[in-house]
């Protein structure tokens, strides 16, 4: 498990996979200290005469049945906490919803059109009668949406198209239009080992103003999710115990013997050729490519195929061609977290409180070294059990590295950092390592990885030189994490020119998170390069991947509405930034 978690995990849902954990009594103990401190709010009166009033204010509530219910529905609905949206919005005020519900009857028609073109696309899915409809669901998550599933079959070797053959899972969302636009997004996902229906709730709100007028199509890749995934099991060892190179050998060995598949057929290209037969059997002309992280070398490699395919391409956390996958983790992460503790120190009050964590950083770096290791027993953040885990220089940086994928983890940094270094144990980040843990191993397809790595990154990489990674806080643990796995891992052929750039007049828009640890903007100011016809996007403050906010997404599906990179209007982007840091475990100051 922990040799996928040093390679696997450059992705979409990877940056959920760093959901903060914090004890549960020192939140109630900060939240009683900061209450201590402010000014009493209690109406003049006294407690008495306040609770007189509630009680009379009860009193005129149960006179009144339709007050009383409205009142009862409101109280339910306010103490279901699945009904607060993530953000953390409140729920619409009482007086403001019974205003809405007293308009005119033509608005409560339009409003419920909209909610069954939003959320119900199966009934206005004629176009797609043969396929079922579905309901996908993000892993371990409560997010879900409708669409219309179906399957592909093709042959696993291309070149035998008479021998073995798999399934290819997708999904549709089609556009709410009796008339949608001939040319559909296909959504690429990352890892590799994402399967693209698993984000679909997700990147279905992303791309929601491109769904307007156009069908969304998600493409599970061959060795994930419903096609054919190449999944390991490793249950029968402990994934928080530091396994040795013979253990590690024998957990991918048992995999390979275990799949039902030829591993050597399960790389980009035959994505590719996966991509084209579905194109071919849905009939559609020409695609809008959406790729993200990994999903953006897919995306290319795909157009380098079939350029008169492609009408335009969205590449949210750019892959530059001539990448090997892993080979630059630990610069780029070294990249992120200066950027993070640098914007900490010119803070106020992150610096107050946290002052000097480039030292402190650097002394956690030092204090586990390449042959440290802690034996730790934690508290499990789902069982509540305690779990003994083995904690060393890589679980160290493989926990950073994950916190810095998107800004609301990005500002707990310099808090777990500061606490970790002032501290004999570092529990707090020890525990945000097991939930990634569990995280990724329901997220990435771990033989997939292998096959893409093995075949595409590996020869490029043991070609360079360790130096530059080895200095970094990651250290040479990815590098010698894929040299074990591809000693033994079959890998398939790749074309002499896969890593070579060409060149495209495709339009092309590029997205950066200014603060991205895994690609970092200047893969997307190499790109560009590649692309004349493109424009390149940084977004300031934000990680790993930048789909989701809706300033970038209402960028997104004017570009590919219009096709013209250079008369975007890109203005709301001087207005996004990372999200303000954690003084405390209960947030920034008010």
């Amino acid at each position: 498990m922990r040799q996928a978690l040093r390679n696997a995990p450059v992705g979409r849902r990877a940056r959920a996979a760093g959901a903060p954990i914090v004890d549960r009594a020192q939140i109630e103990s900060e939240r009683k200290r900061r209450l201590r401190r402010r000014p009493s709010r209690r109406p003049a009166g006294g407690a008495t005469s306040h609770r007189k009033r509630l009680r009379r204010r009860d009193a005129s509530w149960e006179g009144v049945p339709a007050q009383r219910a409205r009142r009862s529905a409101y109280a339910e609905a306010s103490a279901d906490r699945s009904a607060t949206p993530a953000c953390g919005r409140r729920l619409l005020p009482l007086r403001f919803a019974e205003a809405l519900a007293r308009r005119s009857s033509s608005l409560r028609s339009a409003l419920a059109l909209i909610f069954v073109l939003l959320l119900a696309p199966g009934a206005l899915a004629g176009r797609f009668a043969d396929l079922e409809e579905c309901v996908l669901q993000v892993p371990g998550g409560l997010i879900s949406a409708q669409a219309r599933c179906g399957t592909l079959e093709v042959p696993e070797n291309p070149d035998a198209p008479a021998g073995r053959r798999i399934e290819l899972a997708y999904a549709i969302v089609p556009a709410p239009t009796g008339r949608p636009h001939p040319d559909p997004v296909l959504y690429l996902a990352g890892g590799p080992g994402q399967a693209a229906r698993d984000v679909l709730p997700l990147m279905r709100l992303a791309l929601r103003e491109v769904n307007r007028d156009r069908d969304l199509i998600f493409l599970d890749q061959r060795g994930t999710g419903g096609s054919n995934a190449l999944r390991c099991d490793f249950s029968a060892v402990d994934p928080f115990i530091e396994p040795d190179e013979e253990e590690v050998i024998e957990l991918y060995r048992a995999c390979l013997d275990d799949l039902d598949a030829d591993p050597r057929f399960y790389t980009t290209e035959h994505a590719v050729r996966d991509i084209e037969a579905l194109r071919e059997h849905l009939g559609y002309a020409r695609l809008n490519l959406v790729g993200s992280s990994y999903g953006t070398r897919l995306a290319q490699v795909y157009l380098r195929h079939h350029p008169d395919r492609v009408r335009s391409m969205v590449l949210d956390g750019v892959v530059p061609t001539r990448l090997a996958l892993g080979s630059e983790h630990g610069r780029a992460l070294d990249e992120t977290l200066a950027l993070i503790l640098d914007r900490c120190a010119q803070d106020e009050a992150c610096n107050a409180r946290f002052p000097d964590l480039p030292d402190k950083l650097a002394e956690l770096q030092v204090r586990f070294g390449a042959d440290a290791r802690e034996r730790l027993n934690l508290t499990h953040p789902r069982t509540g059990r305690i779990q003994a885990m083995d904690f060393n220089r890589d679980g160290l940086a493989q926990a950073l590295r994950m916190l810095a994928y998107s800004p609301p983890t990005q500002a707990l940094l310099p808090l777990l950092i500061d606490e970790a270094a002032a501290s004999d144990v570092p529990d707090r980040i020890a525990v945000q390592l097991m939930q990634i843990y569990e995280q990724l191993d329901a997220m990435i397809a771990v033989g997939l990885e292998a096959s893409v790595g093995c075949s595409e990154d590996w020869p490029v990489w043991r070609e360079q030189d360790p130096a530059a990674e080895a200095a970094t806080l990651l250290g040479p643990s990815m590098r010698e994490g894929r040299e074990q796995i591809c000693a033994l891992w079959p890998a398939g052929e790749v074309a002499p020119d896969f890593h070579e750039p060409f060149t495209s007049d495709v339009p092309v828009l590029l997205l950066s998170g200014e603060l991205d640890p895994v690609t970092p903007p200047r893969y997307g100011e190499e790109a560009v390069g590649q692309f004349p016809n493109s424009r390149h996007l940084i977004a300031a403050g934000h990680g790993h991947n930048t789909l989701g906010p809706p300033c970038t997404s209402v960028i997104a599906a004017r570009f590919i509405d219009e096709l013209r990179p250079d008369e975007l209007d890109v203005g709301c982007m001087e207005r996004l930034g990372g999200a303000p840091f954690f003084l405390d475990l209960l947030g920034p100051s008010p």
